[in-house]
This record gives structure tokens, sequence and C-alpha cells, in this order.
């Protein structure tokens, strides 16, 4: 499976773990869509279940609804599992690669592990809300919201979440600003220097 492949149907897989779904459950693309929010596009979606469903995870199914064809899927036994194991944070041959060597656990009160957090319970952050939310009394805005920016940037290369296709429209922006998706959930953040396939 190639990387952009294994990449999106970890996504897929990430999303079906937000809805705790098990064995048997049947959703819609267009659920899916929703689960997603932005996160892959639409034909990186067809690709993911494409492959989920020639591993035996998903099976495809149609519908006719008020005449009118609805696809979606049912989820297998193999494909519960590997929802189990993404709602666990082991997202299947992809996100952050373990790091060599022994990982110190982070100061819970340090920028980065309080955005971690942040972005754990939101799924989804742009650097602007995180930052209007972690600021303190008398901290640097542009400073903090800048380290965010470099931190979520950083994820995003090791695997960890991913940049989202859709933006937040905002005054003083041409295009919006950024919005990040958590893909591979983790009591910790990985490293800052880990990148996809290994390389720091």
């Amino acid at each position: 499976m190639s990387e952009p492949t294994r990449w999106v149907t970890a996504a897929v897989l990430q999303a079906l773990a937000t809805q705790q779904l098990v064995q048997g459950d049947v959703f819609s693309v267009r659920q899916l869509d929703d689960w997603l929010a932005g996160a892959i596009t639409a034909e990186q979606r067809v690709h993911a279940t494409t492959r989920l469903c020639a591993l035996g995870f998903l099976r495809h199914r149609t519908r006719i609804v008020d005449g009118a064809r609805v696809d979606g899927y049912t989820l297998n036994a193999e494909g519960a599992a590997a929802v189990r194991e993404a709602a666990a944070g082991k997202v299947r041959k992809s996100g952050p690669k373990a790091p060599h060597g022994k990982r110190h656990a982070l100061d819970p009160q340090s920028l980065s592990a309080r955005l971690w957090a942040l972005l754990r319970m939101r799924r989804m952050l742009d650097a602007d809300s995180a930052a209007s939310t972690l600021c303190d009394a008398g901290d640097d805005f542009e400073r903090t919201r800048a380290s965010i920016r470099r931190y979520l940037r950083r994820w995003a290369d090791a695997g960890a979440v991913q940049e989202s296709a859709r933006r937040i429209n905002a005054q003083g922006t041409s295009n919006g600003l950024k919005r990040f998706v958590l893909v591979a959930d983790a009591p910790q953040p990985p490293s800052l220097y880990a990148r996809k396939g290994g390389q720091a």
C-alpha cells in the first residue's frame, strides 16, 4: 500500500473510531464525509474506502431511498478490530513513528502538552483559536500563536495531524485560517523532530 493510500485509510479509520462503531454497524457515504469534516478530499475518501473494502474491513452496500441510490458500508469484524486500534492511537501503518531511545514525558504545563491535550479534545484546531484558548494573562499572543503554528506543522510532518482542505474564514486573511485535524491520537504528541517514513 502506498504512503498516500495508507494515510487516507488511517484518516477514515480514525473518523470511524470517533463514532465508536462496532462490527455490523452501517453508515452512509454522507455520514462518513461529515465525520471526516474535510480532513481528506472526496477523491481520497474513495481511495480509502476502496482499499478498506479490499482488505475486508468494510463491505460496500447500495440502497434505494426515495428513488435515489445511497452508497454506504457495513463494518466487518476485521474493520471493527482496526477501528478499536485507531481509537487506542494505533493507526494502521500511518501516523508518527516511534522515536529512537527512551522518551521523557512532557511537562503537562508546557505549551506543547497543553496544545496536544486541546487538540485531542477538539479533534480539529486552528492556530488562532488555540492561542486564544491557551494564552494566559500577560502572555505574548503573537509569540504563542507562532509557536502553535510550528507545533502543528511539525506534528503534520510526523503524521499525527493533517491539514484540512477546508479553511476558516477570518478577517484579514485571503484564503482563511488553516485547520489541522487529529489523525493519530496518542497520550503524548510525536517528537517535534519526527518525520513521515521515520526520518528525523
